[in-house]
């Protein structure tokens, strides 16, 4: 009989074997006794709090719960004591968070990770060409899956600022990027900035450069990115959304749901964020009408990753009730709801009183002994929360700032009427109360926050 030779086993990836151990118990078990994902817990697959950023230039702060009597997680030792940075007097008093991406967070010159205090500083930024219209760097963006890589990217996305002396359709094909790369060799000791190039995927673009240019209701400071199966997506002009699709080097335009730049009636920035399923977009309209929309992405135009990890692989999150098309996308309307009555109805206490703390960088120099005990955070996930009663009571207040989605459920954060911060259920109607935060200046921007506890990637420096 003629041999046959056998496969090799394959073990799947770390993203695959993740998403397995969320089935079910029983999967758990086999996949934790057979040590298949080693690395499992040093995934950022827990959200520990919010990073908010107050004013710009800006002072930052987290906002989480402590841990519950008895917890044993390690704390979070550089959340907010960043004086392990080789920054100098001026750029510490300027530290910006300009983006997160799963543990990582990106400053004005550095990729920090928290939780194990390690960091790289960016080299300089490409200068600009004497007299451009086009900013290089309007927006800056962060890529990073430590479940299919230990590397890290830095997009600089460019924005047109005033009105420009060519003409034509916004952004060009090719368009270029600088891009920091950890996987790229420095020059000696010197890192540096490379140049890539993006090909137009269809005919969408943002528009012609006068129509992007004196389109209102968006600047750089304001918009969020979100990286998600291999590609980039980042809140552009004129009410836009650009996804690069880093592996074949292309990028195609997707126009936002609910006109932002146009609709006189909202005041609240939107928010673009990453959850459950991928990637959610936030509008507020009115005082407290909040619509949550989803991109639904045909399997033709996916990379090769498979269901995200601890990202819940059967949710649905609710009816479709409207959609707008987009060739190969269509946004889906999964919340649609004036949300006035829920929050008139009042809403009690997370865990019986226990309130999410917050703590900002003067906090921390001062009196560090007193919050070493608050820095362990986590997320309360069992699903016997309560929430609002639903009382017939009249709401007087309004949603002031949309915080951001909780990455693995199906929940958005909101700032209401500039006093608490608050976690609505948009699948069951449900809000329930994280805490007071009163801050005398504008939230500029917030970033829901899991720690990644993987060593020395490439790059870090203690």
């Amino acid at each position: 009989a003629p041999l046959t030779r056998r496969r090799p086993r394959r073990r799947p990836p770390p993203r695959s074997l993740a998403a397995s151990r969320c089935v079910c118990q029983s999967w758990r078990v086999i996949i934790d006794d057979r040590s298949l994902l080693a690395t499992a817990a040093l995934l950022p697959c827990t959200l520990r709090g919010i990073f908010v950023q107050i004013g710009v230039p800006t002072l930052s702060g987290f906002f989480a719960r402590p841990s519950p009597a008895g917890t044993r997680r390690p704390p979070i030792p550089g959340v907010l004591d960043l004086d392990y940075l080789d920054t100098n007097e001026i750029e510490k008093s300027l530290l910006t968070i300009v983006d997160h991406c799963n543990g990582l967070i990106l400053l004005d010159h550095h990729v920090v990770n928290p939780a194990t205090r390690q960091w790289t500083r960016l080299p300089p930024y490409p200068p600009e060409s004497p007299g451009s219209d086009i900013i290089l760097d309007g927006y800056h963006a962060l890529v990073f899956d430590p479940a299919m890589s230990p590397h890290y990217q830095v997009f600089l996305m460019p924005y047109v600022l005033r009105r420009a002396t060519v003409s034509g359709q916004w952004p060009p094909s090719p368009l270029l990027l600088h891009v920091f790369s950890s996987r790229t060799e420095p020059e000696g000791s010197t890192w540096r900035w490379e140049e890539r190039s993006f090909v137009r995927e269809g005919n969408a673009t943002m528009g012609t450069i006068d129509e992007v240019c004196s389109s209102s209701g968006w600047e750089p400071f304001d918009t969020y990115s979100v990286y998600f199966r291999g590609s980039l997506y980042v809140h552009c002009q004129n009410n836009c959304v650009i996804r690069i699709t880093i592996a074949n080097h292309r990028y195609r335009i997707i126009k936002l749901p609910g006109d932002f730049v146009g609709n006189q009636n909202i005041s609240v920035d939107p928010y673009l964020g990453k959850s459950q399923e991928g990637v959610y977009y936030a509008l507020v309209i009115g005082l407290c009408r909040l619509q949550i929309w989803f991109l639904k992405e045909y399997q033709s135009s996916y990379s090769s990753y498979s269901n995200s990890y601890c990202g819940g692989i059967n949710g649905d999150g609710g009816g479709m009730e409207t959609t707008t098309m987009d060739h190969e996308h269509e946004w889906v309307l999964k919340h649609d709801a004036d949300l006035g009555p829920v929050l008139a109805a009042g809403y009690t206490l997370n865990d019986g009183g226990q309130q999410w703390i917050w703590h900002i960088i003067d906090t921390k120099k001062k009196n560090k002994e007193s919050l070493v005990k608050e820095e362990e955070f986590e997320w309360n996930d069992s699903d016997d929360e309560n929430g609002s009663a639903g009382e017939d009571r009249q709401y007087k207040g309004y949603i002031s700032q949309v915080f951001g989605f909780h990455p693995f459920k199906e929940i958005v954060f909101l700032y209401d009427t500039d006093t608490r911060v608050v976690a609505y259920h948009y699948n069951r109607s449900k809000v329930q109360d994280l805490g007071v935060l009163q801050v005398r200046e504008r939230v500029s921007r917030s970033f829901s926050y899991t720690p990644c506890w993987m060593p020395d990637l490439p790059g870090m420096h203690n």
